[in-house]
């Protein structure tokens, strides 16, 4: 190994480039990062709070009390249209099922008495007028029909009781369950959503924002967590303050969720700043110092070039530096560092 380092060092160009074969490298067990660029400025910590947007989301109601009976499917579960999720005991929805059968059967009849009529009309022995009104019954009990049908759409139901008064609650359509009841004995309070089903990636967050940061924050802002990764966007910001907790609201939507973010929780997050320049992220592991300053080494077409950083920001993983000489493709060493240090001192690299 002694060897073959000292053979690198006579082998160091100009312009401070360590030259280096894909083969050294492997063999001093050298490693490179991408570097990540960011927002230079951020706001907060606020705290956000998780939920799932109403305009990607399908909520189900009752217009009286309910009973949960049991539980199939529970909150956080992925369902597929037409899976069962619960099933409730609901005096209103029997009602309901017992009226729309009723509505169904004098439709049906009221529908072969109008083509009936239709014919004698035709025929010149009934006048228009009491073929309309028999039109006009159809149209009646279809509109009813309707009406009393949308009772079980907006519940989930099915029309019919699967025994006595107990109904099955079904998906409307496919995504994550945000909301539905726990256990069997949980009441459904009249016109409150007790169950609700999301899309998948339509994660929100409630962002609580004091009065004297409401203006430097816009639409389409990135959102960082609390290890500077951008995790969504700001989608609007309100224009007023809350008296209750003296605060102003922005919502962001979530474009890259970690595992634990959960509808209903909080967590730390930070707001970039307008301006425009930048920073960029270096893996904590590849910035070291060298004569009192900090440096890492940047991959070249043919080896390895130390570099003088400005530090803006320390995470607990990343490094916040001056973005001046990087690009969206550097790449910096994280692991074998100490190998190429030992080779500045004969770069005379200040």
């Amino acid at each position: 190994m002694k060897k073959l380092i000292l053979w690198i060092a006579l082998c160091a160009v100009a312009f401070g480039t360590l030259t280096m074969s894909s083969e050294q490298v492997r063999k001093l067990g050298i490693t490179v990062h991408n570097v990540r660029y960011i927002q230079s400025e951020s706001m907060g910590p606020f705290i956000g709070t998780f939920d799932y947007g109403d305009e990607h989301s399908y909520n189900y109601t009752l217009s009286t009390q309910a009973t949960v009976v049991n539980v199939i499917k529970k909150p956080g579960d992925i369902v597929t249209k037409g899976e069962a999720i619960c099933r409730i005991a609901s005096a209103e929805l029997l009602s309901s099922s017992y009226e729309l059968h009723d509505i169904e059967q004098r439709l049906k009849l009221a529908q072969e008495y109008a083509k009936k009529d239709a014919g004698l009309y035709k025929d010149g022995v009934l006048s228009l007028r009491d073929t309309q009104k028999s039109n006009l019954e159809v149209m009646t009990l279809k509109v009813k029909a309707g009406e009393v049908g949308s009772r079980f759409t907006y519940a989930g139901a099915d029309i019919h009781p699967s025994e006595g008064m107990v109904f099955t609650i079904r998906a409307k359509r496919s995504g994550i369950l945000t909301l539905s009841p726990l256990m069997g004995g949980d009441k459904i309070e009249p016109f409150v959503p007790y169950l609700k089903i999301s899309d998948t990636n339509a994660l929100n967050a409630v962002i609580m924002i004091p009065p004297k940061f409401i203006s430097a924050i816009k639409k389409g802002s990135s959102v960082l967590d609390k290890e500077n990764k951008v995790i969504g966007k700001i989608t609007s910001v309100s224009i007023s303050v809350n008296r209750l907790n003296n605060s102003g609201a922005a919502m962001a939507h979530i474009t890259n969720p970690d595992e634990s973010f959960r509808a209903g929780t909080s967590a730390e997050m930070y707001i970039a700043g307008v301006q425009q320049s930048k920073w960029v992220l270096l893996p904590r592991a590849s910035v070291s110092k060298y004569k009192n300053k900090d440096i890492c080494f940047v991959r070249t077409s043919d080896g390895f070039a130390p570099k003088t950083l400005e530090v803006q920001k320390n995470f607990r993983d990343y490094v916040a530096v001056s973005a001046d000489g990087f690009t969206p493709k550097t790449q910096v060493v994280v692991e074998g560092i100490i190998y190429l240090k030992g080779l500045l001192g004969g770069m005379g690299f200040e």
